[in-house]
């Protein structure tokens, strides 16, 4: 989807996110959910709540992030900065919200929970969004040179 933007500079023509599964944001989840489903079968062996609890903690944090990542990341090049701004201020504060929310959902009409493994997925869930975000600016950076 193309779209065109009016800012104060001008028009700023931005370029939509078309094709999910050939960005880095598709990689990112892949990676996430390839962590996540192992764990959560390891888990079920050991105890069922362990493993549906660890199941929501990392639903939670890619559901968030995935929305993020997808809302933030939808233009790209320098003339379409105001868009790029307004999409990750709007897509963090979706963020915030869907874990708010997952969490209270989970909280309020889960029970049994084990509180342990449902945030250690989801802080698992977020070092490796911060790790692989990491790595992709890094070869993007170094693929430029």
């Amino acid at each position: 989807m193309l779209g065109k933007w009016n800012t104060t500079e001008g028009v700023a023509e931005s370029v939509a996110m078309t094709g999910l599964q050939k960005s880095p944001v598709y990689r990112m989840i892949t990676l996430q959910l390839t962590v996540l489903l192992p764990i959560c079968l390891i888990l079920i062996a050991i105890d069922s709540t362990l493993a549906y609890s660890a199941f929501l903690g990392g639903a939670v944090g890619l559901v968030s992030q995935g929305y993020f990542a997808i809302y933030a990341f939808r233009y790209k090049g320098a003339r379409a900065a105001y868009p790029i701004a307004r999409a990750f201020y709007w897509g963090e504060t979706g963020k915030f919200l869907l874990t708010v929310v997952g969490f209270g959902t989970i909280f309020l009409w889960v029970k049994p929970i084990h509180f342990s493994a449902l945030f250690a997925t989801y802080c698992l869930m977020i070092l490796i969004q911060l790790l692989a975000a990491t790595r992709i600016i890094k070869s993007q950076r170094d693929q430029a040179r």
